[in-house]
């Protein structure tokens, strides 16, 4: 994924103060950073709060950034910590087509059939992607969702790029499986429903 980076000078602006930069940085990362939460909350509510709360915290630590990383990586961290943090106070799964489709995106096809279909497979995947270990989550989110390449997830995330693809790996696998699990579930109490109907008409 390119993005476009705050160069040097206009973080060392933001750390004389300069409102203007402060302004141009949150322009240039506040869609990425609401991105992530919104992901990460599975809901636009939380997610606004958690994006806003993000800025606010960096804007107060900037002076403490040293360029050791890129400032959106820095910035990915901090927004990266509130959601966790956040997930770890409340951990609802989603619950609705609507938060689900922010998880997992597909085109909109012309077959009603076809789209309640797709809309129910994003909806199990949303519920999956909510169970997953915060560390696991979060480097699902940013590497399917967002499309990061793993040295930048690594960064983010402060852990090995080897890391990263193990836990993507796993991430993968227990979402893949765990709506497998609710696919065959779904169709079995389907079958139950149909035969049962069947009985009482008979």
């Amino acid at each position: 994924m390119d993005e476009m980076e705050a160069d040097i000078g206009l973080i060392a602006a933001c750390q004389q103060g300069d409102n203007r930069a402060f302004r141009r940085v949150f322009d240039i990362y506040r869609d990425r950073v609401y991105a992530l939460c919104r992901h990460m909350a599975g809901n636009p509510q939380d997610a606004e709060d958690l994006a806003q709360e993000t800025f606010v915290a960096a804007f107060r630590a900037i002076g403490a950034f040293r360029a050791e990383s890129t400032f959106g990586t820095w910035l990915y961290r901090i927004a990266a910590n509130r959601c966790t943090g956040a997930l770890r106070r409340r951990r609802p799964p989603a619950q609705s087509v609507e938060d689900a489709g922010t998880v997992v995106l597909f085109d909109q096809g012309p077959d009603p059939e076809e789209q309640l279909a797709r809309a129910e497979l994003v909806r199990r995947v949303a519920v999956a992607v909510s169970r997953l270990p915060d560390s696991q989550r979060l480097i699902y989110v940013m590497g399917t969702q967002l499309e990061m390449p793993y040295a930048h997830i690594a960064r983010v995330a402060g852990c090995s790029e080897e890391a990263v693809k193990v836990r993507m790996h796993r991430a993968r696998c227990r979402v893949r499986d765990e709506v497998r699990a609710s696919l065959d579930h779904g169709r079995s109490m389907a079958g139950e429903g149909v035969a049962g109907e069947e009985e009482r008409l008979a």
